[in-house]
């Protein structure tokens, strides 16, 4: 009898602690990873307030933003000021949507005008666009990765000696067209 209560003791007293063991391995909702922790961590990135200043006081010369942004709606906007040395130098917002996944993905790249930058190839250019400046603003899409189609559309033109780049997630360009671009290119006085 002594050995069946040793024997039953032994058993419950295992299956609480198993229990107990697997009940403290499931994470907590306090233990979730934060969306932009890679991207502040690994990236770079900071606050949009931040990197401007790094970037204005880098190129000794005040960074104009747009304005406007795409009419998709967004959680997160992290930034950050590259220092890659001379003609890579640029400025980086990220637009993003922790629930849209990367659908929702917009960005605007900034560098001095004398450093400008192109589309790869004439075929992934579309349209010209005239600004309300008179400037040209040339609509195209990123390059093709093998049989991949484009990942991005892309708005390239200069305002103020600034180069800018304004690139959407092209599973959005029903919501965000070119003219939602231009017009956007527009709102950088």
């Amino acid at each position: 009898m002594i050995k069946r209560i040793s024997l039953f003791i032994f058993v419950f007293t295992f299956m609480i602690g198993s229990t107990t063991y697997a009940y403290n391995e499931k994470p907590s909702s306090d233990e979730r990873v934060p969306f932009e922790k890679m991207y502040f961590e690994y990236g770079g990135y900071k606050t949009v307030e931040d990197a401007l200043s790094e970037c204005n006081l880098h190129f000794r010369k005040k960074i104009k933003l747009p304005f406007k942004l795409p009419p998709i709606p967004f959680t997160h906007h992290l930034a950050r000021c590259n220092q890659l040395g001379g003609v890579n130098d640029y400025f980086e917002i990220e637009y993003l949507n922790e629930l849209q996944g990367s659908n929702n993905h917009y960005m605007v790249w900034v560098n001095p005008s004398g450093h400008r930058k192109g589309f790869p190839r004439k075929s992934n250019v579309i349209r010209i666009y005239e600004l309300e400046n008179g400037e040209k603003a040339v609509y195209g899409t990123t390059p093709t990765l093998g049989d991949r189609p484009p990942a991005f559309d892309v708005l390239r033109f200069e305002k103020n000696g600034w180069q800018y780049i304004l690139s959407i997630d092209k599973r959005v360009e029903d919501k965000v067209t070119a003219d939602v671009l231009v017009d956007i290119a527009n709102s950088i006085k």
